[in-house]
């Protein structure tokens, strides 16, 4: 049954495309997150909780 539907499908290129436009994504994810110049907001973001909790008084 799953051959018969296959056979049938119009674009057969269309699932390649797909998961070339993941691993596109994803390398590009990958590149955006390890680039050194975006260190900064990572260390602003790693110190949020801490000053959320100063904020309110609490102890840590």
């Amino acid at each position: 049954m799953k051959q018969e539907i296959l056979t049938q499908f119009p674009w057969p290129w269309l699932p390649t495309l797909a998961l070339v436009i993941f691993f596109v994504f994803f390398i590009g994810l990958l590149i955006n997150v390890s680039m050194r110049s975006r260190r900064p907001i990572f260390d602003a973001a790693e110190t949020l909780p801490l000053q959320e909790a100063q904020k309110f008084g609490e102890k840590l």
